[in-house]
């Protein structure tokens, strides 16, 4: 029983122990644990105010000693931004004006964190030991308060963030005439109201002086009383956000000029450089026939052509259509050799219930002379050194031949003067400009906002707009010559004999084998099954019109061989287009109150 009694006594006991050493290591953990293993031998400080702005202009000098220690430099916080125990914010102003190392210009980088302008003293690339001296001088304004019989400076001298010990610490103040009243003095951590020395030396000039080394996070605070009316009192205006300061005229007036400048700019581009050339006394054209481009909203005369203008290949036509090499373009550069008699297709049935059609491509004997060079290509690409070759095998193979014949077909339409150059390359030329200047635009504004430079925040803005308007216009900075032009106008004609084929029944009775000739240009108009149709319905033979190039499963019918141009069509894009996937591996008064304060350490 007497052991549990002295148990149970000794309970509450130990509970006080382990509260006051929790309590102990609470307030005191800053200043025993934060020695950084350096000493400020002094911290000196002066300040003077210019009478007519009430701005205190203050010098510190900093007599550090990092000992062994190997550092870059010094920082020292300053606040700006000071809230009230009711949550109320002061705003002031600083302005560096110059800091020294050891008598010298120092290389400082300025930036703000929390309501302070941090001051980063010292050479990045260069480390110093030992004894240096550091000199900061800036101006403050908004730091005077006033009571009904006195002004007051409150000013935190050192401030409390600093985490190594200042040995001495002092401070002068002079004001510009006579009429100091009263003056305190207070050392310690935040809220100590510890006196340090006091004293006014004359009317104009009063001086402070700690009476011991201030500890980690320990600083010394100042208050100042004189006559009312001897400076002026300023309160400075919350600084403006970047958001307000980019809504404001001056900046919007900026930016619509660069925005503005930057859209002209754009479709002055596309104006020039993106808009066809043409023959300005189509439909009679003779040779030397004058050029010029062509004015928007102007009209082509556009009639009905029985014929490719000009010979031009299925895929030629498919280019000056739209300015685009398309696979199906190749499709139908397939199906037209087939039709020309360079190679055959033969159907290959499903396997299995789930399976699907194939094909077998097999190539023909006959002279090459009369191919074009892209289409040489392609015969080679497809066969290499066997003569036949499966649709199913050209999956994941083909895609970089492919983009070979593309570039070659864009160099067949420039070389026979359709396009002034391979539009292809236009395109992303002007694309590549544009994504420059988004990302340029974007990157600035990002710079420009967060170190509020108001000026090139509105020319970045402007920029990254203007560039995404590029990014959009890109695709019609291609162009055709005047030839390019009217082969483009005859090449509708063209369309418009195809789309209504059941109106010229007659052409394809008076030629043989028309419908063989005209199917590969369905291709690229996408009329291949309206084609088909119509040839139906005008009564053509299914004779006339079974090809002699196609071996399908079953007897020739049209609605059938319908529904095999189109399987054949998509099964061969998808073929030759399809890459392989890339594998994972590529790619009251007391210390600390006031004004000033802040602190600071090395780096």
């Amino acid at each position: 029983m007497v052991a549990r009694k002295t148990k149970n006594k000794m309970k509450p006991f130990v509970f006080v122990c382990s509260v006051l050493m929790f309590l102990f290591s609470f307030v005191f953990q800053q200043s025993v644990f934060a020695d950084e293993g350096w000493d400020i031998n002094s911290f000196d400080a002066s300040a003077m105010f210019e009478e007519a702005t009430g701005k205190m202009q203050v010098t510190e000098k900093i007599a550090v000693d990092f000992a062994s220690l190997e550092k870059h430099g010094i920082y020292r916080d300053i606040p700006y931004v000071y809230e009230e125990d009711n949550g109320a914010k002061t705003y002031t102003t600083v302005d560096v004006i110059e800091v020294l190392q050891d008598g010298k210009d120092a290389e400082i980088d300025l930036s703000k964190n929390e309501g302070n302008i941090r001051i980063r003293i010292g050479d990045p690339d260069k480390t110093i030991s030992g004894n240096h001296t550091y000199e900061i001088s800036y101006d403050v304004l908004g730091v005077l308060r006033s009571f009904a019989d006195h002004d007051e400076l409150y000013w935190n001298v050192t401030g409390e963030q600093w985490g190594v010990h200042i040995l001495k610490t002092s401070f002068s103040l002079t004001l510009p005439k006579s009429g100091i009243q009263k003056v305190s003095c207070f050392q310690g951590v935040g809220g100590s109201t510890d006196a340090c020395l006091a004293e006014i030396s004359s009317e104009k000039t009063a001086v402070f002086n700690a009476t011991r080394s201030l500890g980690a996070y320990e600083g010394m605070t100042v208050v100042v009383g004189f006559q009312k009316g001897l400076l002026p009192i300023v309160t400075v205006a919350r600084p403006k956000t970047v958001i307000e300061k980019l809504l404001e005229w001056p900046s919007q007036t900026t930016f619509l000029i660069i925005l503005v400048s930057g859209v002209l700019t754009v479709f002055t581009l596309w104006f020039r450089y993106g808009r066809d050339s043409w023959f300005k006394n189509v439909p009679n054209i003779s040779i030397g026939a004058k050029t010029e481009t062509k004015p928007i909203g102007s009209v082509e005369t556009v009639v009905v052509e029985f014929e490719p203008p000009e010979r031009l290949r299925p895929a030629e036509i498919g280019v000056l259509m739209d300015e685009r090499a398309h696979t199906h373009d190749v499709v139908a550069t397939i199906i037209d050799l087939a039709s020309r008699g360079f190679l055959t297709i033969t159907e290959i049935p499903k396997k299995w219930l789930f399976g699907s059609i194939d094909y077998t491509l097999t190539r023909k004997t006959k002279s090459e002379d009369e191919l074009l060079l892209y289409e040489k290509t392609l015969l080679s690409e497809l066969f290499g050194s066997a003569k036949e070759v499966s649709v199913s095998s050209l999956k994941q193979t083909f895609y970089q031949e492919l983009q070979k014949v593309k570039t070659q077909l864009y160099e067949d339409v420039v070389k026979k003067g359709l396009f002034p150059s391979n539009p292809e390359k236009v395109r992303q030329k002007y694309l590549l400009i544009a994504i420059i200047g988004v990302v340029l635009g974007v990157t600035l504004t990002i710079v420009s906002v967060s170190n509020e430079i108001i000026l090139l925040a509105d020319l970045s803005l402007g920029v990254t707009i203007s560039s995404i308007l590029l990014v959009i216009l890109s695709p019609f900075m291609s162009k055709r010559t005047a030839l390019g032009r009217d082969m483009y106008r005859r090449s509708r004609g063209y369309l418009l004999f195809i789309s209504g084929a059941e109106k010229y029944r007659q052409q394809f009775f008076e030629k043989k084998n028309m419908f063989n000739e005209v199917l590969p240009y369905t291709i690229v108009f996408g009329l291949t099954e309206k084609f088909i149709t119509a040839m139906k319905d005008i009564g053509l033979s299914e004779k006339s019109m079974s090809p002699s190039w196609y071996y399908g499963t079953s007897v020739f019918h049209a609605s059938t061989f319908t529904q095999s141009m189109n399987s054949f069509s998509s099964s061969l894009s998808s073929a030759i287009a399809s890459a392989p996937k890339s594998s994972g591996f590529s790619s009251g008064g007391s210390s600390g109150g006031g004004f000033g304060g802040g602190g600071g350490g090395s780096w």
